[in-house]
């Protein structure tokens, strides 16, 4: 399930720029304070960790932000785009630079577009042009999945796979956890995160994206 091509793309920019994976998800923020001020100095400790608070931000929060801007794709509605990427924003700027953080998302498209030079992100292009929205991460790499045709779980799968793997990776080296037993980790809590999307996806809340504007569509 996770060898779709959503996945390969977000392997392949890590290999390519591993900072954007690091910074590009703010829960690494948590987890580097966390234990710099050693809250987490365990195993458990950081499996308590990823069960809470990164399960909620991976499945409820960022999971359903890709799943809004699939649909707002399937509409055609730009604006509807800029207010989840002003939403996921509001939520990385306590932790990262606004700036920063968008850096982050322009990477990726570019990095996308020399992939697939056949991939139309006019969109995306028009929405930070217009100062509608800077476009971070989270938006950039659902959109991008969105026009390669991948599915929307898979898209969410690949998301929230770099970033389990991404804090595993941080933590490990902190904790002196060997290889193999981070590798395990990072596969036990990617699927599990899989398992709770799978059965809660259809009845998290989606009206913190509703909106209805004029003139908004997406050009082709």
């Amino acid at each position: 399930m996770l060898n779709d091509k959503s996945t390969k793309l977000l392997d392949y920019v890590q290999m390519l720029d591993n900072d954007l994976s690091v910074g590009g998800f703010s829960h690494v923020f948590d987890l580097q304070t966390r234990i710099a001020e050693g809250r987490i100095q365990s195993q458990e400790e950081l499996e308590g960790f990823i069960l809470h608070p990164l399960m909620k931000h991976l499945v409820r929060q960022d999971g359903t932000a890709i799943q809004a801007i699939y649909e707002a794709a399937d509409q055609q509605d730009i604006r509807q785009i800029a207010r989840i990427d002003r939403h996921i924003l509001g939520r990385i700027v306590t932790n990262e630079d606004d700036e920063a953080a968008c850096q982050r998302g322009r990477r990726l498209l570019k990095l996308a577009q020399a992939l697939y030079p056949w991939l139309n992100l006019k969109a995306l292009d028009e929405i930070a042009h217009e100062d509608r929205s800077p476009v971070c991460l989270a938006t950039a790499h659902a959109y991008v999945n969105y026009q390669l045709g991948s599915s929307c779980d898979h898209a969410v799968y690949g998301y929230m796979q770099s970033a389990v793997c991404t804090c595993i990776q941080l933590a490990s080296r902190s904790l002196n956890i060997p290889r193999l037993d981070a590798k395990t980790l990072a596969g036990k809590w990617t699927a599990e995160m899989e398992r709770v999307w799978m059965s809660e996806k259809s009845c998290l809340p989606k009206n913190l994206f509703n909106i209805q504007e004029n003139n908004s569509h997406i050009a082709s």
